[in-house]
């Protein structure tokens, strides 16, 4: 039976992927932070890892849990976890950009270095990227510049681990149905009081409160789709753009040139994954 590790699979993407993963009879192993979301993949039939991927420590523990429960071999790891700050550039502190490198870069990349090892000859490396690594959009700017290193990462593990042949995969969703906007619009009301720039964000968490009903909007499980078929070898492209809104945004960044700033100024952000 292949095993598959999945990061961030308390819900959105990572639950929907897990949910693929086991139908297809893959041996899967989840991670999440909290306990009672490990208690209910563990019921799903997945086995359990806790990791806090602003930790070194835990990801250094869960690289060695993970080891253990895929005797050495692992057929594909799918680094999905990660969160986005809804906040203007200005208003980032030190800890707060560090806080999303780590969890979205920096953590992700020092998993997968710990794993590397047990992914031999034709495995598959996944990640979750978004159409903000490609774009730019208002109060997203710390979340869009680790999606835009990861797309960097992405290309040097592809470089690098071609001659191991494992293969290197990015997913980059537009807006998905997941926890990862509610989520956002929680620490964004969190911390909106004393902002330099609080008076500008009244449209932006106008835009979340209903980002729901974002037109384009599909569910986890058409990331999921991508992903089964990665690790399953029917597709083979490094990049897969998901949804339309996400392929049209990228094709007007081209096309546009500086002109897209404008345009995505005026327009409502692409949302991304969970």
């Amino acid at each position: 039976m292949k095993t598959v590790v999945i990061t961030g699979a308390s819900s959105g993407i990572g639950l929907a992927c897990v949910q693929a993963s086991l139908q297809k009879g893959y041996s899967v192993i989840a991670t999440a932070r909290k306990t009672e979301d490990l208690a209910k993949l563990a019921d799903m039939g997945a086995k359990t890892v806790t990791m806090e991927l602003l930790d070194e420590n835990s990801v250094t523990a869960a690289a060695t849990k993970i080891l253990e429960l895929s005797n050495g071999k692992i057929d594909a790891l799918f680094n999905n976890a990660g969160y986005g700050q809804q906040t203007a550039l200005e208003d980032s502190t030190w800890q707060s950009l560090t806080d999303q490198h780590t969890a979205n870069v920096i953590g992700p990349i020092q998993l997968t270095n710990q794993l590397l090892p047990a992914l031999g000859k034709g495995s598959k490396l996944i990640f979750n990227g978004s159409i903000l690594g490609l774009i730019t959009a208002a109060f997203r700017g710390p979340y869009s510049m680790s999606k835009y290193a990861l797309e960097a990462a992405v290309d040097a593990y592809k470089l690098e681990l071609e001659s191991k042949g494992v293969d290197v995969h990015l997913i980059q969703p537009g807006p998905i149905d997941a926890k990862f906007r509610a989520n956002a619009l929680v620490n964004l009301k969190k911390t909106l009081d004393g902002k330099k720039t609080r008076l500008d964000y009244s449209n932006h968490l106008a835009r979340l409160e209903n980002s729901q009903n974002t037109k384009g909007t599909l569910p986890a499980s058409s990331v999921a789709d991508i992903y089964i078929g990665i690790i399953t070898g029917t597709h083979t492209k490094t990049r897969y753009l998901v949804t339309n809104i996400a392929k049209i945004a990228a094709l007007l960044k081209r096309l546009l040139g500086d002109g897209f700033h404008r345009f995505a100024r005026s327009s409502e952000p692409a949302n991304e994954a969970d």
